[in-house]
């Protein structure tokens, strides 16, 4: 799932994203976030990694240096602690334990197979790097020596009492979403999940929304991927993004009105951040099932997925063609521990929503997977089975899939479809952006560390000319122009990414106003129907796929219901009338 940014002119140029699978990240060549509004306290960020809250299924502990990360799939969830005791008694070092889903990571040098397997209970044990894998050097920072940019591009007027930067976003124009903001912007006891690489706390447009009590990092650096530790003990704390990709998902969702840079769908909600991301932009096991069960626990309505679970783009049953036993073992123990940790979700009142993926691929019929595992192992050629193989989190239980369209409404270049119009991995359309043609992706936040790492903003906070050319701009408070330094960091940043990364939190957004709108309180299953039923219907669209979506694309359906659109794109002011 390789993340690479792509320069070309300064509007188009971080618009192009685009990853394998949900991913739409932005960290350099790889292989592959103030006192909320809802009541969360200190604004400070504080580490998300060592402890727990009382009462809580999700316990972490500070990992070993070195070692590989393993997973343990406890049989029955009620044995996870005496199985992890078990464990703890054979000299293993425990990262975490998870009493609600039966899982149990810990990092040793050594082969665990036998002695993990050995204990009963234990259905399985895996890792995510064979023995001596090793890859490619990890990137370097690109450095912040370039000077400042001389002018930012002026952006169209907003909408009437829009932000700054409004007049650049439609997205929000496609979905309506001033429309719904005249009955209602979000309620802050409404909070969203955002599973991504981290949010920047201290992005003006985020700060209030940022809930720091509930807000988790289940991260540690991996070297050999993230390159260097930017904290100590390479664990990654909350309210930080070295990645960028989750500050933009969480802009998109509750960029806040306050008069700088953009607003999002739903202003008013708090943002919960569960970091599961690596700063590479992978999304391992472990990471993600301790994310989706710790929002779960923290009473998150809504939960944004816009990626995959690495290493697998598809998780097949038993494995696919030409893997070994030990993968296939790792791809069941993938499938089981997410669809535990879904289901849990569902149960508990969570509306989840997933990119559907970004390989212009026909997700009933995916053919060939030449890019997993994309860690710990070497690639090699799969044929995937759709009846035995799913993309984590999109393809598991009571989960949304989002495809993306273009700013003239049809699906997007690389956005995944569908030949057959049944199959849910494509639920919804949302604004995604467009490779093909160039125009606009979605504005949104990004990270201060992340634009300092890209040598996007120089060590006083202005855009660098390299920034401009990455379509990074700057909006600041009154008292500080374009060209004034920000010692202070009063000034927001954004730019422009592209992918069905980008639809999911439009989709995310309205589920949270939709919420907001019936007091706080809507089963998933109700959220969904409600989203479903409001979207505005969009036909296939006559001719190819090369004039209207990825090419060779065939469409499939009716106007109500289709492989492109499915349920139609969503529609933010009627889904709250």
């Amino acid at each position: 799932m390789p993340a690479r940014r792509t320069s070309r002119t300064w509007w188009a140029a971080a618009a192009l994203a685009i990853a394998l699978g949900g991913c739409s990240l932005t960290g350099g060549d790889s292989p592959s976030s103030s006192s909320s509004g809802s009541g969360s306290g200190s604004s400070t960020p504080s580490p998300g990694q060592s402890g727990s809250t009382p009462g809580m299924s999700v316990e972490t502990f500070d990992p070993p240096e070195k070692g590989r990360d393993w997973v343990v799939l406890v049989e029955d969830p009620k044995d996870t602690d005496r199985v992890a005791d078990e464990l703890k008694g054979e000299g293993l070092d425990l990262t975490s334990t998870n009493a609600a889903v039966g899982m149990v990571t810990l990092r040793s040098e050594d082969d665990i197979t036998d002695t993990a397997e050995g204990i009963d209970g234990v259905e399985h044990a895996v890792t995510d790097r064979r023995v001596g894998w090793s890859p490619d050097e990890p990137p370097a920072p690109a450095g912040g020596g370039s000077s400042p940019a001389r002018n930012q591009p002026r952006p169209p007027d907003p909408p009437k009492d829009g932000d700054p930067f409004d007049g650049w976003l439609w997205g929000m124009e496609a979905i309506d979403a001033a429309g719904a903001h005249s009955v209602t912007t979000g309620e802050s006891d409404v909070r969203v999940g955002v599973i991504d690489t981290g949010v920047d706390s201290s992005h003006p447009d985020l700060a209030d929304a940022y809930d720091t009590k509930r807000s988790r990092s289940f991260v540690t650096d991996l070297p050999d991927v993230d390159g260097e530790c930017e904290h100590d003990g390479c664990v990654d704390p909350t309210g930080t993004d070295d990645n960028g990709h989750g500050t933009h998902v969480a802009g998109t969702i509750a960029a806040a009105a306050n008069g700088i840079g953009v607003r999002g769908v739903a202003p008013d909600v708090g943002i919960v951040d569960l970091r599961a991301g690596q700063d590479t932009g992978l999304f391992l096991l472990g990471p993600t099932v301790n994310a989706i069960t710790h929002g779960v626990e923290q009473g998150v309505d809504v939960i944004n997925m816009s990626f995959y679970v690495d290493p697998w783009m598809y998780a097949c049953r038993g494995g696919a063609d030409g893997d070994s036993p030990e993968q296939a073992a790792a791809q069941d123990v993938s499938i089981e521990l997410v669809h535990r940790a879904l289901e849990l979700a569902h149960d508990e009142g969570v509306t989840m929503v997933s990119a559907a993926g970004n390989n212009a691929l026909d997700v009933a019929d995916p053919g060939t997977d030449n890019s997993s595992p994309n860690y710990g192992d070497d690639p090699h050629s799969r044929t995937i089975d759709p009846e035995t193989c799913e993309s984590l989190p999109t393809d598991g239980p009571h989960v949304i899939g989002v495809s993306s369209i273009d700013e003239g409404g049809d699906l997007s270049s690389f956005s995944n479809w569908s030949s057959d119009a049944t199959v849910d991995a494509v639920a919804l359309a949302a604004p995604g952006g467009s490779q093909r043609d160039g125009r606009f992706g979605i504005l949104s936040a990004t990270s201060r560390s992340h634009s300092a790492y890209q040598g996007s903003i120089d060590d006083e906070g202005r855009v660098t000319v390299d920034g401009a050319s990455q379509g990074v701009v700057r909006d600041c408070p009154d008292g500080i122009d374009e060209g004034d330094p920000d010692p202070d960091e009063k000034c927001g940043l954004y730019t422009w990414l592209q992918g069905t990364s980008m639809a999911a939190p439009h989709v995310s957004g309205v589920a949270a106003l939709i919420i907001s709108a019936e007091g706080g309180q809507m089963a998933p299953d109700d959220v969904v129907e409600r989203l479903r039923e409001t979207a505005s219907d969009r036909a296939c669209p006559s001719g190819s796929g090369d004039d209207s979506g990825p090419a060779g694309a065939t469409c499939t359906g009716s106007k109500d219901r289709n492989g492109f659109f499915g349920d139609g794109i969503v529609d933010a002011a009627d889904a709250v009338r």
